[in-house]
């Protein structure tokens, strides 16, 4: 299964944001674990650094990319990925770019809290527990086990 995540999962994920961190740590373990290949936009390193270094400065943000999101498949951004979002004039292009990066990478779900922004993506957008809920119905149930 490859999923690409939505900054959003990220961020609630690192900065362990309530009520949203539970789901977007499982959908991360999913990547972590090898159970899923877990793919960002490359534009979604900057703004996650962004957001980071005002929190954590910039060496701590920096760490935090690199060892605790390793997990993730960087896809590039091409000059004509933003041609393209910029001429179908979604109403956030930031959007529109991560579901033709989702495209060309060949994911099967974008991840994210704010489906609705991504009802004009050909790649399908859910929310975390969308994703589980489809799993489990699929007969692929994720529990954790505690020692």
């Amino acid at each position: 299964m490859d999923l690409m995540l939505d900054i959003n999962i990220l961020l609630d994920h690192i900065g362990k944001r309530e009520p949203f961190y539970e789901l977007s740590r499982r959908v991360c373990l999913l990547g972590i674990t090898g159970e899923a290949r877990t793919c960002i936009s490359s534009n979604m390193v900057t703004d996650i650094y962004y957001l980071l270094r005002k929190d954590f400065g910039s060496q701590e943000a920096q760490r935090m990319i690199e060892e605790d999101l390793g997990f993730l498949k960087v896809i590039g951004v091409l000059a004509e990925d933003v041609s393209n979002a910029l001429s179908q004039r979604w109403n956030d292009m930031e959007d529109c770019l991560v579901s033709i990066c989702a495209k060309r990478a060949g994911v099967d779900l974008i991840v994210t809290r704010n489906v609705k922004d991504f009802k004009r993506s050909s790649i399908r957008a859910v929310s975390p527990q969308q994703l589980f809920d489809e799993l489990e119905e699929a007969g692929i149930c994720y529990e954790e086990i505690n020692w």
